[in-house]
């Protein structure tokens, strides 16, 4: 009987490593987290429209829908270079500081969406024409950041 016993707690413990190691590599394949986000939208003129995304591990998704150098969707992996400076131009935002939303009452303007997660800091922002100065020309400038500077357009 005591033979029982110990194999049966034996077998427990057995199992429950392999519980645990099965949920360790699941946590290690976890997506890496979304840095940065941009979302525009159309007006009644050639406003630029796209979503774009960075990630922590330097990959930037760019999806031109609209008056945009580079149509459709694309996936790069950034240079050490280019990453440093798309962050440059995102944190020159002060982040912790900007209102959830800025609105003006001037009509078709596009809507800009960002998402920020970074240091600590997560914020969402939507802008429609008004707006701090430090994001209210961030849309063209990562548009023609990523057209130039990543995209060779």
């Amino acid at each position: 009987m005591n033979i029982f016993k110990y194999n049966y707690v034996s077998i427990l413990f057995v199992f429950c490593l392999m519980v645990s190691c099965k949920t360790n590599s699941a946590t290690s394949s976890q997506k890496v987290e979304e840095i940065f986000s941009l979302n525009t939208t159309s007006c009644m003129g050639p406003c630029p429209v796209f979503e774009l995304s960075l990630y922590g591990d330097k990959k930037l998704v760019f999806n031109g829908k609209e008056n945009t150098e580079v149509s459709g969707e694309h996936e790069v992996v950034l240079t050490d270079d280019q990453f440093e400076s798309l962050l440059g131009i995102i944190e020159s935002a002060d982040w912790v500081n900007l209102d959830k939303q800025y609105k003006s009452n001037m009509m078709d303007l596009p809507t800009q969406k960002f998402t920020y997660n970074r240091k600590g800091v997560s914020k969402s922002v939507s802008r429609y024409g008004a707006g701090p100065e430090s994001i209210s020309n961030m849309s063209d400038t990562i548009l023609t950041f990523v057209e130039e500077q990543v995209f060779n357009k």
